[in-house]
This record gives structure tokens, sequence and C-alpha cells, in this order.
């Protein structure tokens, strides 16, 4: 019983509150502050740029956003229920639960671990991806392709001039739309798509078992592709960005995802599971006797190690 109370009931060490532990929450403190002040355009600018009279590239006009910030927002957290009923479809109760294997509440709580355990790793390399994302536009300062048209800049603008010193006359929106225009590179919303496309094609693909329909993962997959491929062509067409800024942001967020799966998620498992039996192996049977300490697997589910 004490082993129970203090392992817990998945055999795991409740943890204890450290300098360590509070390090880091200091520090994800500070970088969330840091991605919020920045998103909010509270941010001062590091290099202000200036522009030539002649560049076609920044007079285009604002038609809007065809994906909004509020649905870039809400797509980070859709990979949270596809992760859960992946889970939840294909969960396996570890030889230890085998008296609860038919507990509805056994395979809701296992696959809720599990989710949280992906997810965690998931929203840990979306948080660093956009640290990288905001610093960028920080210092690099682009103009927006709707530069002209939003800034309304107060000078006489002519052939091929450099306008190095100007400031924006425009009331008519508000003044973080203004700073905004001036936060071209790269482009944050595609390195969020790329992130998530690329991340949940990768989870299904290692965690989903062999299916009987050769046709039904590929296309859930593609579906999801189908996101990464949009969003950021929608932020050329909507004049929201240059084409070297949806590249750049594709990059940041193609590179983010693939560190994130490969070496924080370790490929989500060596080898995917093929059959129910595979989930009981002997390494994955572990006991608390003769007060060894008992070591759950890191990903809660041991239908195949993560180490």
């Amino acid at each position: 019983m004490a082993d129970i109370e203090r392992f817990g009931r998945f055999g795991k060490m409740r943890p204890k509150l450290t300098w360590i532990n509070l390090f880091d929450i200091i520090s994800a403190a500070l970088v969330i502050t840091f991605i919020t002040v920045s998103e909010l355009g509270y941010f001062p600018q590091v290099v202000i740029r200036g522009f030539y009279c002649d560049d076609r590239s920044i007079q285009r006009p604002y038609s809007g956003d065809s994906v909004t910030t509020c649905m870039i927002i809400l797509s980070g957290f859709v990979p949270f229920f596809l992760i859960w009923l992946t889970e939840i479809l294909f969960y396996f109760p570890t030889m230890t639960e085998t008296s609860k294997v038919d507990a509805p509440s056994s395979r809701y709580k296992g696959s809720l671990y599990q989710t949280f355990y992906w997810f965690r790793k998931y929203g840990r390399g979306l948080i660093i991806k956009l640290l990288i994302i905001d610093a960028a536009k920080i210092f690099a300062g682009e103009h927006r392709p709707h530069f002209i048209d939003t800034c309304r800049p107060d000078v006489v603008c002519e052939g091929k001039e450099f306008i190095s010193s100007y400031t924006c006359t425009n009331t008519d929106d508000s003044l973080y739309f203004i700073r905004d225009a001036s936060k071209s590179f790269p482009s944050g919303h595609s390195s969020v798509s790329v992130f998530e496309t690329v991340f949940m094609i990768w989870y299904l693909h290692r965690r989903v078992p062999k299916l009987p329909s050769i046709l039904a993962l590929p296309l859930i997959q593609l579906v999801i592709a189908l996101w990464g491929i949009f969003c950021p062509l929608s932020r050329i067409m909507d004049n929201r960005h240059h084409w070297w800024d949806v590249l750049a942001g594709s990059l940041v967020g193609l590179v983010a995802a693939g560190i994130t799966c490969f070496i924080d998620c370790r490929n989500f498992n060596k080898a995917r599971p093929t059959t129910r039996h595979s989930a009981y192996r002997d390494h994955d049977i572990k006991l608390i006797s003769n007060n060894t300490p008992y070591k759950e697997d890191t990903n809660l589910n041991s239908i195949v190690n993560c180490s």
C-alpha cells in the first residue's frame, strides 16, 4: 500500500516541486509572455525599415484574411482531439491493467493520459517555434504587401526615391494593425499550419496500427496535409505575405516539427503495434516488489516503448 501511495496508480512517482521545476515554470511564463506581448504588437520594433517609392511589392491592397488569427489559434488545439480519438480507438491496456480491460473508465483514462503526454510535447515544440518566429519578426521588420495601403506614410513619394523617415497617418485602423504591417517575415500562419500538419501526419503514421483498409490512413493524412497547403497559399493570395515569407515560415514549421517528432517524441515509438498481443512484452511487465521502485514507461501506454 505504501508503494502504491508513493508511486501512484500507474507506478509513476508523484513529482515534487523543486528549484528545477520552478525554473521551468518561470521560463515557460516568460516565453509565453513574450509571445503574447509580441503578437499583440506591444513589443517595440527593433528594425524600422524604409522603402522605395517604386516598390510595387508593398503597394497592394489589403483584402482581409482567409485564415483569421482566431482560426489559426483554434487550429493549435485540434491535434489534441485528433490524438485523443486515435488513442481511444487503438488503446490497449498493459498487463498490469488486465483486470480492468473491459472497464470503459480504463480505456478513457489510459487514452487521456497518453494524449496529454503527446500533446505536451506538441505544445512545447509549438511554443518554441512561435518564439523563434516572433523574434525574427521583430528583428526583420519587413513590410507586408499591403504596407502602403495600411500605413499611408506622410511623404510625397516619387520615382525611385528611398524613404527612410516617415510616419503612418492611418487613423481608421488600430495601432496594432498598423504596426503589424511591418511584420511580414517570416509567416507565422504558415509556420503554425505546417508544424501542425507534419506533426499529425507523422504521429498517425507511427501510432496507428496496420488497418484492413490500405487507403483509410493515407486519405486522412491527405486531408490534414490540405491544411498545411491551403493556409500558406492563402497568405500570398490575401496579400498578407510575400512568397519568401511563406517559404521561410513553412521551413521553420517543418524543421520544428521534425525535431519535435524525431527527438522529443522519439519518433513516436520504434515500431507500430500490429496486433493486440504486441502490447504484452516481457520488458513491459513491471512489478512492485522488494521495495524496488516501479518505473512506468514514459508514454504511459506500453504498446511499444518510446525509448
